[in-house]
C-alpha cells in the first residue's frame, strides 16, 4: 500500500513539474507572438531610374561624382562600362556571364521573388537565377568563410523593416553599370520596408573605406506583380548584336568614336507603329519617327510613364540592316524586311537588357 502511495504521489509531482514548464512557457493571456511582416511576392524594379542609381552622402546630398580614395580610383579608371565602350570591349562582369553582386543585380530589368521560410528570407533573381538568402535565426557572419559575389547576410527584424548587413564580398563586382568599384571590405546596410502593400522599398547603405572617403547612400523602389512567375533566363551572347559591334569597330573604338555603317535611311524615313517585346514579357504600344537626319525616335507607352529612345548614327545597309545608338549607350539593330513594309530588331540597354521590337507602316 504504502508503495502504491509513493508511486502515486511521484506521478503527480512529475505532472505539476510538467505543468508548470508549460505555463512558463506560454505567453500570458492576450499576448501574441510577434510575427514578421510577410514580403513575399514576385517584385520588379519602378521605372524611375531603373538601370543606376541616385546616390547620396550621409546627409543626404546627391553626389555627381562619387568621392573615390586613390586605390578606389584606380579601380574606377581600370572599368569600361557599356555606354562609354561597347559590350565587346566593356569589362562588365555582366557580360562574361558572371554575378552582377548586390546592389548592381537591383538595376537589372527583370524581376526576383521573395521567399519567406523560418529563419531566413530568400530572394530569388529572374536575372540568372541568382539566389540570396538572408539568415533571420540570430547567427553572426562567417568569420572563416571566403569572399562570394553576392555576400553573406544575415538579418533582423525592426518592426515593420527588414535590415539586411552584408559582409563576405569579392571585389569582382561593380556597385553600378557606371563601373564604380568596390574592395573586399565592403560593408552594406539594407533597410526594406513595404511602403504599401504594392510597393517595395530598399534603402542602401554603403561602408568600403578602403574605396569611398565617405558613407553612400541610395534607394530602390520596386513594384509587386501577384500574377507574374519567374520565367527562365539564360546568360548567353546575343550573336546579331555581338556581330553588328564587330562590324562597325566596336572591338577598338568606343561607342562615341564608332562611325556609323555605310548605306542610306532613304527607306525608312516616316512613322511606324507596332509592340516592344520589354525583357520582363510585358507586350506594350511602340512608335517610332525615323527622320532624314539619321536620327529616330522610338516612343514605348509604359503604363508607369512613357519610354523614349532617342537614335543618332542612323544607318540602314543594302542588305536592309539598320543601325543605331544613343548617346547613353543604349544600341538599335534592326531588320527591314525585303518589301520596306516591317522592322524588327533588338533595343539593348547600357546595362546589358534587351527588348524585342516588331513595327509596320500605318
Amino acid at each position: 500500500m504504502r508503495a502504491r502511495t509513493l508511486v502515486l504521489l511521484e506521478c503527480v509531482t512529475l505532472q505539476f513539474t510538467f505543468a508548470s514548464f508549460v505555463l512558463a512557457q506560454t505567453p500570458a493571456t492576450g499576448q501574441k507572438a510577434a510575427r514578421a511582416p510577410d514580403f513575399s511576392g514576385v517584385w520588379y524594379p519602378s521605372s524611375v531610374n531603373t538601370f543606376n542609381f541616385i546616390w547620396t552622402d550621409a546627409q543626404g546630398q546627391t553626389l555627381k561624382t562619387l568621392p573615390l580614395t586613390p586605390w578606389g580610383e584606380q579601380k574606377f579608371k581600370a572599368n569600361r562600362p557599356i555606354g562609354e565602350y561597347t559590350a565587346l570591349n566593356s569589362n562588365d562582369p555582366n557580360f562574361s556571364c558572371l554575378p552582377p553582386g548586390v546592389p548592381f543585380i537591383y538595376t537589372h530589368a527583370f524581376p526576383f521573388e521573395i521567399l519567406q521560410v523560418r529563419g531566413r528570407v530568400i530572394m530569388f533573381f529572374e536575372y540568372g537565377h541568382y539566389v540570396r538568402q538572408v539568415l533571420t535565426d540570430g547567427r553572426s557572419h562567417s568569420k572563416d568563410a571566403n569572399p562570394t559575389w553576392m555576400g553573406d547576410s544575415i538579418g533582423r527584424w525592426a518592426g515593420d523593416t527588414l535590415v539586411v548587413d552584408s559582409t563576405g564580398f569579392n571585389d569582382k563586382t561593380w556597385l553600378d553599370v557606371s563601373g564604380h568599384p568596390h574592395s573586399e571590405t565592403l560593408h552594406m546596410v539594407e533597410h526594406i520596408r513595404r511602403a504599401d502593400h504594392n510597393t517595395l522599398m530598399i534603402d542602401i547603405t554603403i561602408d568600403d573605406p578602403k574605396t569611398y572617403t565617405t558613407l553612400l547612400k541610395t534607394q530602390k523602389k520596386f513594384i509587386l506583380k501577384p500574377s507574374w512567375n519567374i520565367m527562365e533566363l539564360i546568360c548567353e551572347d546575343d550573336a546579331g548584336f555581338q556581330n553588328f559591334e564587330k562590324k562597325v569597330g566596336g572591338q577598338e573604338k568606343s561607342l562615341g568614336e564608332v562611325a556609323a555603317a555605310a548605306g542610306t535611311s532613304q527607306s525608312i524615313i516616316g512613322d511606324w507603329k507596332g509592340t516592344v517585346a520589354m525583357a520582363d514579357a510585358r507586350s506594350l504600344p511602340a512608335t517610332a519617327s525615323f527622320s532624314s537626319a539619321s536620327s529616330a525616335t522610338i516612343t514605348v507607352a509604359d503604363p508607369s510613364g512613357t519610354i523614349e529612345y532617342h537614335l543618332q548614327n542612323l544607318s540602314v545597309s543594302a542588305t536592309g540592316t539598320i543601325t543605331a545608338n544613343t548617346t547613353d549607350g543604349t544600341n538599335f539593330l534592326g531588320a527591314l524586311s525585303k518589301d520596306g513594309k516591317q522592322i524588327s530588331g533588338d533595343i539593348v540597354l547600357s546595362s546589358g537588357t534587351g527588348h524585342k521590337i516588331s513595327l509596320n507602316r500605318p
